[in-house]
């Protein structure tokens, strides 16, 4: 089974200019979100991580007034500093919340297929 057949979320790539971040539970910037699904997000960041670590994340979204705490487990990680999160027992609040993001920029025409 390829990867975009075990996809069962639509994912938006995110434009730079979304300042939609990451930090870590100890308020640590992790980075800028490059890709937001409700399975997960994908984020560039400088830190390492091993797959299968798990994680609390904040969620930040300033144009939403979004602050949303969520527990993920790393899923791969790039060369290139980019580091896929899967969401782990997100909550019904939590899934709003990312759909609201989702929902602006896909509606920006952002959608990537998968």
């Amino acid at each position: 089974m390829g990867g975009e057949e075990r996809r069962r979320f639509e994912r938006v790539n995110m434009p730079v200019a979304s300042n939609v971040e990451v930090r870590t539970d100890d308020n640590h910037l992790l980075g800028p979100v490059r890709m937001l699904g409700r399975g997960g997000l994908q984020v560039q960041c400088n830190r390492k991580y091993d797959v299968g670590e798990e994680l609390r994340l904040l969620i930040i979204d300033d144009s939403e007034q979004i602050r949303r705490e969520v527990e993920a487990t790393v899923r791969n990680v790039a060369g290139s500093g980019l580091v896929g999160f899967e969401f782990l027992h997100l909550t019904p609040d939590a899934a709003v919340e990312i759909g609201v993001i989702i929902g602006k920029y896909y509606s920006a025409g952002q959608a990537s297929a998968g």
